[in-house]
């Protein structure tokens, strides 16, 4: 029975000492990055302060996220964090400058990917990699992978997609299915969003499609001023020979 025991206290030491050497290794992971993160941030400091414009470009570069995903240790939300402020700076710097944005969508991408539900990258994407990169399918593949995450959270990321589909696309079919999917998460623009989605089905020739919507909408909100507004439309779509 002795050699059991001491069996079993061998046993619970070396469980002991490699759950310590564990920890110790991720806490030395942990500061090396907070170092990282912190000597960076002075450095874009410095660069901010002096002739940036083309300091900044050759900082930016950034490998793919799937790549560096295996070296975060689970500090992804961080990395992604420090690439946002990272990415302000430079599209700030940039749009007062030469309104050249080389690395912002690749910046952008990469945050959404290490930070799936960071929706504020979701949102910048829809509003100004469209417009000021030109890559409005850049865009559409950022906010689809948004959509996925967030959107029966929130009715911004497929409220941009929408709009992205019937400005760069001219597919008001699509848009109307994003603008549903906007309209269906509660929120006080419900109702707009609901009208919203039924004209970009009647525009599309899904009459049909736009009724069951505002029905289906009208049924299931308990907010009295959205009933009031998808009302309206159901109405205005009644009236129409």
């Amino acid at each position: 029975m002795k050699p059991k025991a001491s069996s079993k206290k061998d046993l619970k030491t070396l469980t002991l000492v490699l759950t310590m050497k564990k920890t110790i290794y991720i806490l030395i992971i942990a500061a090396l990055l907070f170092a990282g993160i912190v000597a960076a941030n002075i450095r874009l400091s410095s660069i901010r302060a002096g002739d940036s414009s083309q300091k900044l470009e050759s900082m930016a570069y950034l490998p793919g996220s799937e790549r560096v995903k295996p070296f975060m240790l689970g500090f992804n939300t961080t990395y992604a964090h420090y690439i946002w402020i990272s990415a302000m700076i430079y599209f700030g710097e940039h749009l007062d400058s030469d309104r050249q944005f080389k690395w912002l969508t690749q910046m952008i991408d990469m945050i959404t990917r290490l930070h799936p539900h960071f929706s504020e990258a979701y949102e910048f994407a829809g509003l100004m990699i469209p417009d000021v990169c030109h890559d409005p399918d850049a865009a559409r593949i950022i906010l689809e992978r948004g959509m996925n995450t967030l959107g029966g959270i929130s009715w911004n990321i497929p409220f941009y997609l929408g709009m992205l589909y019937s400005r760069y696309y001219d597919d008001p079919e699509r848009a109307a299915f994003c603008f549903t999917a906007a309209a269906k998460v509660p929120s006080p623009q419900s109702g707009k969003l609901a009208r919203l989605a039924a004209r970009f089905y009647e525009n599309a020739g899904r009459q049909d499609e736009a009724m069951d919507v505002l029905l289906f909408l009208y049924e299931t909100s308990e907010n009295p001023e959205v009933r009031r507004h998808i009302e309206g439309k159901i109405e205005e779509i009644k009236s129409k020979p």
